[in-house]
């Protein structure tokens, strides 16, 4: 038994190297889906790197969207209370339950993550309410190697819940990683930025070259960590609304902002339009110019309340 394998917890599994997934592909003829984004990690120091950076506790709740082959799955539910981990495909789906075969705390979910691109599936909700009730102490944390295809959808749709998670520690695309923790005015900025940082602190913990996966992505990955701050949230009240206004307003991020929400508010040409945003600007002491990659997270929840109590 290895260092890596007594402080995991795993000495009787097999590592997930490329070869170890080759040889068991192989053996079931099971072929990679690339429409799934099955990039599977093959770097245990960077497996064991994304679990110890949850700083998982034990009477946690931790959310994977992603089973793979269950080599993530294994480790949190080694540290946590329980696990509810979501696979779409069968053959996946299966390969996991092998592996976590003596994990009692772990419920697989076989299936989409998601309903729809703005909601998760209910079975999803309810394992994962079911898990919550059992461990009320606990907090809740996604860790997982998400697929790049719903990195952004299943990081939205958990902020939009009314009890998100408190912490995630996630693999997406580099690109994504940039946009969740940009800041306001740098050029990865956008409404995933506006809305992870009016509720979040983020970091990215690692770059993760292609090599570390197999099959190899085209692009960088990396992993990134979010923390809930509660007092952010809560400032910006109504949460759907707030959502939809920053996607708006972001469909149009390179004009100036004021001919954006004129256009929100009903149109340049009418009266009423011209006086709430008038109203805003005052308010806020907005520049004529300013356009919405300028403006920080913690500003635009304060446009959002400005505008909607003008309007």
């Amino acid at each position: 038994m290895t260092t890596d394998d007594r402080e995991s917890g795993t000495a009787s599994a097999p590592r997930q190297t490329t070869a170890y997934l080759k040889r068991l592909f192989a053996q079931v003829g099971f072929t990679i889906d690339a429409r799934r984004g099955q990039n599977f990690l093959v770097d245990l120091n960077l497996i064991d790197l994304l679990v110890r950076s949850a700083a998982i506790e034990p009477a946690d709740v931790v959310l994977e969207v992603g089973s793979g082959t269950g080599v993530v799955t294994e480790r949190v539910a080694a540290a946590a209370a329980r696990v509810v981990t979501a696979e779409i495909d069968p053959r996946l789906a299966q390969l996991a339950r092998d592996r976590l075969i003596e994990r009692d705390n772990v419920v697989l979910v076989e299936g989409d993550a998601l309903a729809g691109k703005h909601r998760f599936a209910p079975a999803l909700l309810e394992a994962l309410a079911a898990a919550r009730a059992a461990s009320p102490a606990g907090r809740l944390l996604l860790v997982a190697n998400l697929p790049y295809c719903v990195a952004t959808p299943v990081i939205s749709n958990l902020l939009a819940l009314p009890r998100p998670f408190d912490a995630a520690v996630v693999t997406v695309q580099r690109e994504m990683a940039e946009r969740m923790t940009a800041t306001a005015g740098t050029h990865a900025y956008n409404a995933l930025s506006v809305w992870v940082g009016a509720q979040c602190r983020g970091e990215i913990v690692r770059i993760l070259a292609p090599t570390v996966f197999w099959p190899r992505p085209k692009v960088d990955s990396a992993i990134v960590r979010l923390d809930l701050e509660p007092a952010r949230r809560a400032a910006i009240g109504d949460l759907p609304r707030f959502h939809e206004f920053v996607r708006e307003i972001f469909c149009h991020r390179r004009k100036v902002l004021r001919g954006i929400l004129l256009r929100i508010a009903g149109g340049k040409q009418t009266t009423a339009a011209h006086a709430t945003v008038d109203r805003v600007y005052a308010a806020l002491g907005l520049a004529p110019d300013v356009r919405a990659e300028d403006i920080p997270p913690g500003e635009f929840v304060a446009l959002a309340h400005a505008f909607f109590a003008a309007d």
